[in-house]
C-alpha cells in the first residue's frame, strides 16, 4: 500500500482554460514550481498520467468560463486529496475511497481551507509562481465579518466550512463525469463514485437576502443625501435607485464580456421605456423601466451636461469614473456604492432605530437591492412580468424566492388574538 503523503501542502494544479488548450510542456515552463512540486510524490502515484487525463477532461469544458472553473476546482480536489491524504493515484481509487473523499469535502481540515477568489499563481519575473495563500476550499468572509474586523483592526479569519447539500452533489456529479470521461476514452477502470447511492439533502426555499423597508427609505434618502451635498454623487445615486427599480446585478451596469452599457440602452418603445442588457449566459433582455425612475435617470444625465432623456443614437458610456473614462468596473461600483450602506447604517443608529436592522447593513451587497427591489414589487406585479424582467429562465424561480416572501409577511401578519379584540 502507498504510504500517505500529508507533508507534501496542497497547491493548485491547473491555470486558465486557455492554459488547458494549449501544450502541457509550455505550461511547465511558464508555471516553474510545477514540476518540483510533481516530483514530490511517490513515483508509484503516477501523477503526470492523473494530470494528463485530469487535462483532457477539463479541455471539453474550456468553452464555458463558469463550468470550466467549477469542474478545475472539484476535478483537483479529488487529485489532491488522492495524492496527499490517499497516497494513491485517482485510477486506484476504490468505492471506500470514494465514500472518504465525499465525506472530507464536508468538513476539511483547517490547512486546506482559504479565503475565496484567491489568486492561484502569482506573477514573478515574466512566470507565474504558485500563490502560497491559495486552498482547495476558499470560504467567502461575509461582508459583516470583514466589516467588524476592519473596525476592530484586526485580519478576517476563514473558518472551517461545513458544504451544504448543494456543493456536495456538484462534487459528486464532477466526480462522476470525470471517471465516466475515462471509461469513454477507453480507460479499464470501474468508477468508484457510481455505485455510492447519494440521497439528496432537503433544500429549503431560498432565503431573500432583502432590505425592509425602514433600511431602504434609509438607504435612498443618504444617496440622495449625497447627491445634494455634492453632484458627483448623482452617479451613485444613480446606481443605487437603478439596481433596486430594474432588479439589476452589478455586471448590468458593469458590462459583460463583448458589450457595455451606453446611455442608449435605454429607449423609448410607444409610451413606455426599456433598459436592454446582456445578461448572464450572454442572453439579451429587456426590462421595463418604471416611470418613478425616470426623474433619477434625467438628474443624472443633467448632472453629465447631457440632455434630460437619451435619444436612439446616444451611445455614451452609461457610466464614467471620477476622471472622466468611460466604464466602470463591479469593484469601483461596489466601492462608489459602500459609503451609501454606511451613511445609512449610521443615521438609523443615531435616529435610534433597533440595533440589528442597524447591523444587518454590515451585511449588505448591491445584490440585495436587485432582492429588494423585485421583494417590494412582487405584491403588485404578476409573477410571470417579474421573471422577464429579473431574467430568470424558470418561473418557479421567481415564485420560489419572491412570493414565499409574500407569504412569510402575510403569515407574520395574522397574529390577532381570538378573545379581547
Amino acid at each position: 500500500m502507498t504510504k500517505r503523503v500529508e507533508a507534501v501542502p496542497p497547491r493548485p494544479l491547473f491555470d486558465t482554460a486557455e492554459s488547458i488548450l494549449g501544450d502541457y510542456a509550455d505550461f511547465q515552463d511558464l508555471h516553474p514550481d510545477m514540476a518540483p512540486y510533481l516530483a514530490a510524490f511517490p513515483s508509484e502515484i503516477k501523477v503526470e498520467t492523473d494530470l494528463r487525463h485530469a487535462r483532457a477532461f477539463l479541455k471539453s469544458y474550456s468553452e464555458s468560463p463558469s463550468t470550466f472553473k467549477n469542474y478545475r476546482g472539484y476535478l483537483e480536489r479529488l487529485i489532491l486529496w488522492s495524492w496527499i491524504i490517499q497516497g494513491k493515484s485517482v485510477l486506484d481509487l476504490n468505492r471506500t475511497d470514494a465514500e472518504a473523499f465525499l465525506a472530507f469535502n464536508v468538513t476539511p481540515p483547517q490547512s486546506w481551507i482559504g479565503a475565496s477568489a484567491m489568486r492561484r499563481f502569482a506573477p514573478k519575473d515574466g512566470l507565474l509562481m504558485f500563490n502560497p495563500r491559495w486552498r482547495p476550499f476558499g470560504v467567502k468572509i461575509e461582508k459583516a465579518d470583514r466589516k467588524r474586523a476592519a473596525e476592530a483592526q484586526e485580519k478576517p479569519v476563514p473558518n472551517k466550512k461545513k458544504q451544504g447539500a448543494g456543493s456536495t452533489d456538484l462534487v459528486y456529479s464532477v466526480a462522476c463525469s470525470f471517471y465516466d470521461f475515462l471509461l469513454q476514452d477507453g480507460m479499464d477502470i470501474v468508477s468508484p463514485f457510481k455505485s455510492i447511492k447519494r440521497v439528496k439533502g432537503k433544500r429549503g426555499k431560498p432565503k431573500v437576502k432583502a432590505l425592509t423597508t425602514l433600511q431602504w427609505d434609509y438607504l435612498v434618502g443618504e444617496a440622495e443625501a449625497m447627491a445634494n451635498e455634492d453632484p458627483k454623487h448623482e452617479r451613485t445615486l444613480f446606481i443605487v435607485v437603478a439596481l433596486f427599480a430594474m432588479y439589476l446585478r452589478v455586471g448590468d451596469l458593469s458590462g459583460r464580456d463583448g458589450w457595455l452599457p451606453t446611455m442608449n440602452s435605454f429607449f423609448k418603445r410607444n409610451d413606455s421605456w426599456w433598459f436592454e442588457v446582456v445578461g448572464k449566459g450572454n442572453k439579451e433582455r429587456e426590462i421595463t423601466v418604471k416611470d418613478a425612475f425616470i426623474p433619477y435617470l434625467k438628474r443624472y444625465r443633467e448632472s453629465l451636461n447631457m440632455s434630460p432623456l437619451p435619444s436612439k443614437t446616444d451611445d455614451s458610456a452609461l457610466l464614467y469614473t471620477s476622471h472622466g473614462r468611460p466604464n466602470l468596473t463591479a469593484r469601483q461600483i461596489r466601492n462608489i456604492v459602500q459609503p451609501v450602506f454606511d451613511r445609512a447604517r449610521s443615521r438609523m443608529q443615531t435616529d435610534g432605530q433597533h440595533e440589528d436592522e442597524c447591523q444587518e447593513l454590515m451585511e449588505v451587497t448591491l445584490h440585495w437591492l436587485r432582492h429588494t427591489g423585485a421583494t417590494f414589487d412582487a405584491k403588485f406585479r404578476d409573477a410571470k412580468h417579474l421573471q422577464m424582467d429579473l431574467g430568470h429562465e424558470s418561473l418557479s424561480t421567481t415564485q420560489d424566492i419572491y412570493y414565499n416572501a409574500i407569504n412569510q409577511e402575510r403569515s407574520a401578519s395574522n397574529r390577532g388574538s381570538i378573545r379581547g379584540r
